[in-house]
């Protein structure tokens, strides 16, 4: 197989020739070894099955298929060991067309000490399936970067939640290179992710996984699930406050100390994160310090996927 970074820069080119210079191919190559020295914990190795041929890399794909018309993606070598509380063991997800497919799934009990029950029958769920990058490199020459250097940064490309055929497409128009992929299933009831590495063609551990349980845990319907990825696809945050924020959603309310408890970090670095959060109008605060109590703002939730789904 053709070396990884060699087909991220094979992808680059697909892109306008006026932004990709020597500056863009050396940003490519410096966030392809930053995303590389990140810890991550895979969980499966991953093959796929693109328009009816084989691939061992996702990569490979988008630089040969000029279009996404089906996709498989097939689970191999789950590790037993590895907590998978917030993962979807699964056999195979399957993108049939126009954004519906069917995913095989295992079930996974975290409350029994044989978690996974090898003797069951694999459960199948019509689903839509939707994406969007989590780590990505969006080519910008020296000469766009140059415009205004005084000026605040512009984001060149923000991520939304769309069909992957769509997101296929932007890729190979703007030579757009996804490092990390997050693959969400729905069904009428549930919701299921999958975080794909596509540098080492992994599954990903959810990095909730083996951490203390929050409490108040809420109960969202797939509505709300779609507008919060809608939402967490498209909002720039910290790693941290990202992290701080998927907890409190699927809390009902959480204090600062839950979240610290949670996610094993300060008190102070839990409430800035929360603060952070409510700041940008996404979650409600209330009481006073040191007893502030947040919890989601589903209104504002709602409306920014509004706008964002128009936009």
């Amino acid at each position: 197989m053709t070396d990884i970074l060699e087909l991220c820069q094979a992808i680059l080119h697909l892109g306008s020739e006026e932004e990709v210079d020597l500056h863009a191919e050396n940003e490519l190559r410096r966030t392809f070894y930053e995303y590389q020295s990140v810890q991550k914990k895979p969980l499966a190795s991953v093959t796929y099955m693109v328009n009816g041929k084989e691939y061992a890399s996702l990569l490979e794909a988008m630089h040969h298929e000029e279009a996404l018309e089906n996709l498989g993606i097939r689970f191999l070598k789950p590790d037993l060991k590895e907590n998978w509380d917030f993962n979807t063991p699964s056999k195979t997800l399957v993108l049939m067309q126009s954004g519906m497919g069917v995913l095989e799934r295992f079930s996974y009990d975290a409350f029994k000490l044989d978690k996974w029950d090898m003797h069951q029958q694999l459960q199948r769920d019509n689903v839509m399936i939707r994406g969007f990058p989590n780590w990505l490199y969006f080519p910008q020459s020296i000469k766009t970067k140059s415009i205004d250097p005084l000026a605040e940064p512009e984001r060149p490309y923000i991520p939304k939640l769309v069909m992957l055929e769509d997101l296929w497409q932007h890729i190979r128009q703007n030579g757009m290179v996804v490092f990390e992929l997050r693959v969400c299933a729905y069904t009428k009831t549930a919701r299921y992710t999958f975080d794909l590495d596509l540098v080492n063609n992994v599954m990903l551990k959810d990095f909730r996984g083996g951490q203390s349980p929050l409490r108040n845990l809420a109960q969202r319907g797939i509505v709300d699930y779609l507008n919060f990825d809608m939402v967490l696809a498209s909002t720039d945050m910290k790693d941290m406050v990202k992290r701080a924020f998927i907890n409190l959603f699927e809390s009902e309310y959480a204090t600062a100390f839950d979240i610290a408890h949670s996610m094993h970090i300060t008190n102070q670095m839990a409430a800035n994160a929360l603060s952070a959060i409510a700041s940008r109008g996404l979650a409600i605060k209330e009481g006073t310090y040191p007893r502030e109590i947040y919890s989601i703002n589903s209104e504002a939730l709602a409306e920014k996927a509004l706008k964002l789904e128009k936009s």
